[in-house]
């Protein structure tokens, strides 16, 4: 049957079955037996409490169908929030990552969900209009307000337990938080239907992207259209976006989605229902997993797994999971539909059908020149660069500890104190228009302080603020660097000479 057509039979069925006393609510799924689903159609009809049925008047009892699909009654859905700490950190950023919204140095009320994907602000020019979404209950956590930060934690494992690695890392913000979202009822029609209360639980943050004017690179937080070990396909990117319908849930075979969480990794289920009504009467998605976690256990979310994607089979996004089912549902997940999400949220999800806007969806080491010219004479430095033995440990060493010194530098008040003061940015914008254009000469000197002044107050800098890893490279390259800083004001040249004389100085 088409979709039009199941979408009316649906409304009718709410409001005729609506009107019985006790009836919260009609979805559309697989009839249940026992607590398990089965493979047959149903009108899913909700009800606050399931009583015998000598106890219920004649003219309550519900029928057996619905012009000619069988009624299945069920008791109001209940969900538990999940959310909790996690272990891992992903430069560039991805979804199914964790996240949390305290700067752990200043807090102990910290608490983890996962990041779910990425979108772009409607009617807002990019690349800064780039946010991550994530459950309202995840961002807004502890009392948050809009404008707080939102961090990307490490966690490690120390004595048999799971802590907070309490370094730099940990502190780095990686958005503010732009739309406090909702977490509750939203009114909302797909086309050439009427109106319905859908749940949404949803909020988003403002990706810190700082992009250069001079070499038109993000030197900030980067991201990218992928999530986590999802691979579908062989993919781990967002398709487009999708919607689950009555129809798909017609049609022969399971309707499978995924999800990735900072809890539990990557689970596998099916829809059960495309309107699955809470005690509060507002729509969802139910989904059964088909398969264990990761633990081996039969669920589809865990504490920790809220904000994550639901994707379809295609890669498609078809919701936001944001709880789990109480007691012995507990292996059941609840998913917001994403048209709802978007529609209030006023967001386009990150996709290939809606690729992010460069340079702010690549990491800024990716940048090239303006031109093919100097993109070629850019790449084949760099490419000169790596396999020189004289330069090769210093480039080695940059490329290791970018991200860390990057965001020190933009995040962390001395660090970038030292950097301005150093005239870095000035420095910068010279090196990258030497690299693309040879006839461009560094300067020694700028505006007073030299390049010895510049790598001296950075180093000083990093070495006191920055992880144990990044102080123990910035000791064991700065005297290489010192030694040969004053002496060149072309790369090209430079590395032409460490070419026929590994020996740096």
């Amino acid at each position: 049957m088409e979709q039009k057509r199941l979408a009316q039979l649906h409304s009718r069925a709410e409001a005729k079955l609506g009107r019985i006393p006790g009836v919260m609510g009609v979805g559309f799924g697989l009839k249940e037996v026992g607590g398990l689903t089965t493979e047959e159609r149903a009108f899913r009809v909700y009800v606050r409490e399931k009583k015998p049925l000598g106890d219920v008047p004649a003219d309550e009892v519900l029928p057996r169908e619905f012009e000619g699909i069988p009624v299945d009654v069920l008791v109001v859905r209940e969900f538990e929030p999940v959310h909790c700490e996690d272990m891992a950190q992903h430069h560039p950023l991805l979804g199914g990552i964790s996240i949390t919204n305290f700067d752990v140095s200043a807090d102990d009320r910290y608490g983890s969900g996962t990041l779910g994907f990425f979108a772009t602000l409607n009617g807002v020019e990019g690349p800064k209009n780039v946010v991550l979404v994530s459950n309202r209950h995840v961002l807004m956590a502890n009392g948050a307000a809009v404008g707080n930060a939102i961090y990307q934690p490490k966690y490690i494992k120390q004595d048999g337990a799971v802590v907070l690695d309490l370094g730099p890392d940990s502190r780095r913000a990686i958005a503010d938080i732009h739309d406090a979202g909702i977490e509750g009822s939203h009114s909302f029609a797909y086309p050439g239907e009427t109106a319905q209360d859908y749940y949404v639980d949803a909020s988003t943050a403002l990706l810190k992207i700082s992009v250069s004017s001079w070499c038109n690179s993000n030197c900030g937080v980067s991201y990218k259209n992928e999530i986590r070990q999802l691979d579908i396909g062989g993919s781990s990117r967002i398709e487009d976006v999708a919607r689950v319908a009555q129809a798909n849930l017609d049609a022969e075979g399971d309707y499978a989605v995924f999800k990735v969480g900072r809890k539990t990794g990557k689970t596998v289920g099916k829809v059960v229902d495309i309107a699955a009504v809470l005690s509060t009467a507002q729509r969802v998605i139910e989904i059964d997993p088909t398969a264990p976690d990761c633990d081996g256990r039969n669920q589809f979310v865990a504490e920790g797994d809220s904000g994550s994607a639901l994707i379809n089979a295609q890669n498609r996004l078809v919701g936001l999971v944001f709880g789990r089912g109480k007691g012995s549902e507990a292996h059941k997940g609840f998913a917001s539909h994403i048209h709802p999400v978007m529609d209030r949220l006023k967001i386009t999800p990150v996709s290939m059908a809606n690729p992010p806007v460069k340079p702010a969806g690549q990491a800024g080491s990716a940048r090239a020149g303006a031109s093919t010219g100097e993109q070629d004479a850019s790449m084949q430095l760099r490419q000169r660069a790596q396999g020189n033995p004289g330069s090769a440990p210093l480039y080695a060493a940059f490329e290791r500890h970018r991200e860390e010194a990057v965001g020190l530098v933009n995040y962390h008040r001395p660090v970038t104190v030292a950097w301005h003061k150093g005239k870095g940015p000035a420095w910068l914008a010279h090196i990258a228009e030497n690299a693309r254009s040879p006839e461009h000469r560094i300067p020694f000197e700028i505006d007073g302080v030299s390049r010895r002044d510049l790598v001296t107050r950075l180093a000083d800098a990093l070495e006191a603020w920055g992880s144990e890893r990044l102080r123990g490279a910035v000791a064991g390259q700065r005297d290489a660097l010192l030694a040969m800083i004053d002496g060149f004001d072309d790369l090209h040249e430079l590395v032409r000479r460490l070419e026929g004389d590994p020996a740096p100085g």
